[in-house]
């Protein structure tokens, strides 16, 4: 019984699932994919620019490693795109198209889609590591 004050509470919880619930359980990495961007959405995106003093080190190498993985250098971030869904995150590469972010980690995932926006809204090159798997595991933003 609610004390004096109080509303009385329900039992039964929620109503209905999230957009994409059913697809995402507890654990699980997310497999939902964006959809591929239209010319007149990348040039918009493009047009977004930001000022900033050029870095002054320069990336590393840009050299396959171990024929698993090689940098992709001079890059622009066009879009960002994630889901509710567990580690699944992607960026819009110009000339590339969509890479999924490395989702061995929520530290890896939360990093890389900072990165990702920071890039898109500066406008700035972009040095990425894709590795063999498709996803993009190291990113550097100058």
């Amino acid at each position: 019984m609610p004390r004096r004050g109080e509303s009385a509470r329900s039992e039964t919880g929620p109503s209905q699932e999230p957009p994409g619930a059913a697809a995402a359980s507890s654990g699980d990495v997310g497999q939902s994919r964006p959809e591929e961007l239209t010319a007149a959405q990348q040039a918009q995106s493009a047009t977004a620019g930001g000022a900033g003093v050029a870095p002054t080190l320069e990336p590393p190498s840009a050299a396959a490693v171990g024929s698993v993985g090689a940098w992709q250098g001079n890059k622009k971030i066009t879009a960002l795109w994630s889901i509710n869904q567990n580690r699944n995150s992607w960026v819009a590469v110009d000339g590339v198209g969509w890479k999924k972010l490395a989702n061995n980690s929520d530290s890896a995932v939360v990093a890389l889609t900072i990165l990702g926006a920071n890039a898109k809204l500066t406008q700035h090159a972009v040095n990425y590591r894709d590795e063999a798997d498709g996803m993009i595991h190291e990113m550097y933003v100058w």
